[in-house]
């Protein structure tokens, strides 16, 4: 079935036995060397042969003949000698003539230059008159299309035998440049006839001028000669890579000074000098049967006439010489074929071949090619929203055209879906992408592209449509929103630092003075002095009083400082351990999810540490759990550290206790005593607690302010995380420079979202919100200095906190902070193409900058459908833009196009054209019996309308469908035609 033009191979040069001259072959009859001969293009899937043989065709004839009769040949038992499968192989093979001749002059190694004749098989009949009839001008021969007749003047009258005169002939007939530049001047001769210099410094036009290098452009005298040749030249025999890129016009590709211009002026002084680049093709040359179809040519095109012609047109794209097959696609990649089932025959079910590289579609208005693109992508595509209008409906719903509507697609891996596929299938190809008419006009249209949203949401998803960009993307996402977390976490706890703050200093104010309670110890230590004195102590005594009296100080300040120590242990405790459970729960999660063994097992080994750390805690939580005695007093439950300090404490104070009482004989005195100790005792206390809470206030204001260095330490990480990005990105961007498209990845700021937050929660009597030029009228797309940003991001958050800025009644003022604070940045892509930044381009044009960044950027080698993509663009633009692009692009992935721009169709050179018709749609009558039909094939499927054939799809080749549908066809054909030729 046709699938349009498909790489074959060809071998464009191959003798048969009785050749006219070097023949080697060792089969006893010709019926024997053709078995042979067959049965090599079989094993070697030789799709078309060019049968060659010295100023004759006399040999294509024979094998023509017996090609013809394939199915009739049998062995001695009356056994066909070939099986079904080779029969219908060898139908198909396109068998040619090849004349080869020899020209004057000589090279410089003494030989005749080899120039060859591949004539179209339909024009062999003419060829006695406006070929052989011309040569035998030139020899003295008589000949025709079978070879000599008769003979002329004798080349060696010693020689009378027609045979041998006509052997020796062949071994010194020679035209001249003249002779063949005649014959190319007849018309109907040219069209059928494609010339065919070898380019050998042997026996071909290379080696017309010794020492000649091909490559430099020294004068000769056989300069002009030379070119001569290379100009009535179709193509070059020779399969040397440097041979291929001189006649292309790439003779310093890969070299340091091959640009863009460079190329252009080499194809200009290339056609220039031999009127247009040249495809150089190679065959086996076979005298002997071992040789045969070992060097044959990939020529992408329809095994006909028709379809050789076009290397002429597409003399890169269309021929390969290497041995693998080119532009080669996964087969699960690939739609080999669709096709509507339609019991109603509202729609053809014939399958619809589709080509590798470039398919498009063409039709009337209505004649359902867009329906055709949108089942391929209904059936296929896991976006649905791309399927819908605005409104949420379907493009097309399907079923009102047909109630049992239904399509199929055959991948080249012959996987099989249809579009009513169970519930939970998944697609066979989900990567597919669609791009369905106007859809890229609605991305590019400026006030979206001003907004930046959308379009830099898509190129986003794009750049990190591979693995590795996507990981590195979602890594990143991963890093700012911790930081997010880890920020308003640091604001939570700015705000219960500055609570702790206002509640110490608050409890600080309930104190007294510090001086007053200083002069009240050292009166009352007076006091205590002068009573101690009356009660007959000596001094001695009194400096022992004194000591007992610092140290039951001392002893109570411990006992103090171990209760502030319980207290903030115990909180510490209960919330660590909290915390190590859910990091711990996170470990395990993170190890179940991991899946090489090796890594799970080294991850594990590394934070084993956590379940000691978490035993560990665990059981110093249980060991100062306190109990309530029946006394009412409290007690640990467990021993431990903290019960073993107290107990020291404590028996120590009971010691100072018993130590003291002998000193205090005289009760009075004691009392008294015992009042101004407890006073002096309580007013150290006091002090104490305010030097206590001086210092924690310091700590707790220091605390503050590296929170506040810590949130902006936060903010500064994000904020770089976005250039790390970008920058981390690079790559991904840098492959699309190649076809002028720049990207370039920049941190922006959303200006507008927060100054739109901040003024929903200020106070707008005020106006405060509106002191700040970063919450002023910016765009998002703006330009970001971020050293702005933060500072004024830090003047906000200081008036916030001086109430400098007003905000409504009742917003918390921690809330206000993290609106604030917020990441508003993004990452932006600014878009260039050739100079031209994409929000100034028109819509046209940056439709097209869009169609390249889809394309483009996908990793995916998933076929794309795309519908109009010349939507809006000029017709400039289409042919220097989007034409290039698609000739490109399809020798990566498949491409299916709805254009109606002859341009894309015939200047990108698709492979394959889909023609649709809707039946009584136009003017034009047809016989088919579906409401929607359809036709494929290649442009080179050629044949002029036939007017008994009454089916319209049928009735004329594809080139003249597209002539015909598509306006501009005709002249869309010759530009093609004249773009690598002298015009």
């Amino acid at each position: 079935m046709k699938k349009g033009s498909d790489w074959r191979k060809w071998n464009f040069h191959v003798h048969t036995k009785d050749t006219n001259k070097n023949d080697q072959f060792n089969s006893p009859t010709l019926d024997d060397f053709f078995y042979a001969f067959f049965k090599g293009a079989v094993a070697n899937q030789i799709a078309a042969i060019g049968v060659t043989d010295y100023f004759s065709i006399e040999m294509y004839l024979k094998a023509a003949e017996y090609k013809n009769t394939i199915e009739h040949k049998v062995n001695e038992n009356n056994e066909k000698i070939f099986d079904e499968n080779e029969i219908d192989f060898i139908r198909s093979i396109f068998l040619f003539p090849n004349v080869e001749l020899r020209m004057m002059p000589s090279t410089d190694k003494g030989k005749l230059i080899n120039i060859h004749c591949l004539f179209n098989p339909e024009y062999v009949t003419d060829l006695d008159n406006d070929f052989f009839g011309h040569l035998q001008n030139q020899i003295g021969f008589k000949m025709n299309r079978h070879g000599i007749t008769t003979y002329g003047k004798s080349l060696d009258p010693l020689i009378n035998d027609v045979k041998k005169q006509y052997q020796k002939g062949i071994d010194n007939f020679a035209l001249d440049v003249k002779s063949i530049v005649e014959l190319s001047e007849n018309k109907r001769f040219r069209d059928n006839t494609l010339f065919v210099v070898s380019n050998s410094s042997n026996d071909g036009a290379s080696g017309l001028q010794q020492h000649y290098n091909l490559f430099e452009n020294e004068p000769g005298s056989l300069d002009g000669v030379r070119m001569t040749i290379y100009s009535i030249s179709d193509a070059i025999f020779s399969n040397n890579p440097k041979d291929v890129k001189y006649f292309l016009g790439k003779r310093l590709e890969g070299t340091k000074e091959y640009t863009d211009k460079v190329y252009r002026k080499e194809i200009s002084d290339l056609i220039g000098r031999i009127r247009s680049l040249k495809a150089c093709i190679t065959g086996c040359d076979a005298h002997t049967e071992a040789d045969l179809f070992k060097r044959f040519t990939w020529i992408k095109a329809d095994p006909s006439f028709e379809g050789l012609r076009q290397i002429c047109y597409e003399p890169e794209q269309r021929v390969k010489i290497q041995n693998e097959e080119p532009d080669f696609k996964e087969g699960k990649l690939l739609i080999e074929s669709v096709r509507f089932i339609s019991p109603n025959k509202i729609f053809s079910e014939e399958p619809i071949m589709l080509n590798s590289n470039l398919n498009v579609i063409i039709g009337g208005k209505s004649s359902g090619k867009s329906i055709l693109l949108y089942s391929i992508a209904k059936t296929l595509t896991v976006d649905s929203s791309l399927l819908q209008n605005d409104d949420g409906s379907y493009r097309y719903n399907l079923n009102e055209v047909e109630s049992d509507f239904d399509f199929e697609i055959t991948t080249k891996g012959k996987f099989s879906q249809k579009m009513n596929r169970p519930e939970g299938e998944n697609s066979i190809m989900p990567e597919i992408k669609y791009i369905p008419q106007s859809y890229l006009v609605k991305l590019a249209e400026p006030e979206l592209n001003k907004k930046g949203r959308p379009l830099n949401k898509l190129v986003r998803a794009l750049i990190t449509e591979d693995s590795e960009s996507n990981e590195l993307y979602e890594l990143f996402l991963a890093k700012v929103k911790q930081n997010d977390k880890a920020r308003n976490s640091q604001i939570d706890n700015f705000f219960e630092i500055s609570k702790r703050i206002a509640t110490l200093e608050e409890e600080l104010r309930m104190k007294s003075n510090k001086e007053v309670l200083e002069t009240n110890i050292i009166s009352n230590t007076e006091k205590v002095e002068e009573l101690s004195k009356s009660t007959g102590l000596s001094t001695e005594q009194i400096q022992e009083y004194k000591n007992i009296q610092q140290e039951s100080e001392i002893v109570n300040e411990r006992l103090q400082k171990f209760r502030d120590d319980l207290s903030a242990a115990t909180a510490f405790s209960s919330e660590i351990v909290q915390i190590l459970k859910n990091i711990k729960q996170k470990r395990d999660t993170l190890i179940d999810n991991l899946q090489l063994s090796e890594i799970k097992e080294h991850v594990r080994s590394t934070y084993d540490i956590l379940d000691t750390i978490l035993d560990h805690a665990i059981l110093f939580d249980a060991s100062i759990e306190v109990q309530t005695r029946a006394d009412g007093r409290r007690v640990f439950r467990n021993d431990n550290k903290f019960k073993e300090i107290v107990q020291l404490i404590n028996t120590k104070k009971g010691e100072l206790n018993e130590s003291i009482k002998p000193y205090l004989k005289d009760t009075e005195a004691k009392n008294i005593i015992e009042q101004l100790n407890e006073s002096i005792a309580s007013d150290k206390k006091a002090l104490g607690d305010i030097v206590n809470l001086t210092k924690r206030i310091a700590d707790q204001k220091r605390q503050l302010a590296e929170s506040r260095t810590e949130i902006f330490r936060i903010y500064d990480d994000s904020f770089s995380e976005y250039g790390r990005i970008v920058e981390g990105l690079k790559p991904r961007t840098a492959e699309l420079q190649k076809d002028g498209l720049l990207i370039e990845g920049k941190p922006k700021f959303n200006f507008p979202k927060l100054a739109i937050s901040l003024e929903q929660i200020s106070d707008g009597r005020t106006a405060s919100h509106k002191n700040y030029s970063i919450l002023r009228e910016k765009k998002a797309t703006d330009e970001l200095d971020y050293s702005i940003v933060l500072h004024e991001v830090m003047q906000i958050f200081d008036d916030i906190l001086s109430e400098k800025y007003v905000l409504k009644n009742k917003i918390p003022v921690s809330d206000a902070v993290k609106y604030v604070l917020t990441d508003h940045f993004f990452d932006y892509w600014e878009i260039r193409y050739k100079d031209d930044k994409l929000g100034h381009m028109s819509t046209g044009k940056a439709s097209f900058v869009i169609l390249m960044l889809i394309i483009g950027l996908s990793k995916s080698k998933a076929p794309i459908l795309i519908d109009q993509p010349e939507d809006n663009l000029d017709n400039r633009s289409i042919t220097a833009d989007l034409v290039y692009y698609l000739r490109n692009k399809k020798m990566e992935r498949q491409i299916i196009v709805v254009t109606h721009n002859a341009n894309i169709v015939v200047n990108a050179d698709a492979e394959n054209v889909i023609v649709a018709n809707q039946k009584g749609q136009n003017n034009e009558s047809s016989s088919s019996v579906y409401k929607f039909d359809y036709i494929n094939g290649a442009m080179e499927n050629s044949f002029e309308r036939i007017s008994k054939e009454t089916d319209l799809l049928k009735s004329m080749g594809i080139r003249q469908h597209i002539a015909d549908i598509v306006e501009g066809g005709r002249e869309a054909f010759i530009m093609r035609e004249q773009k690598y030729r002298f015009r």
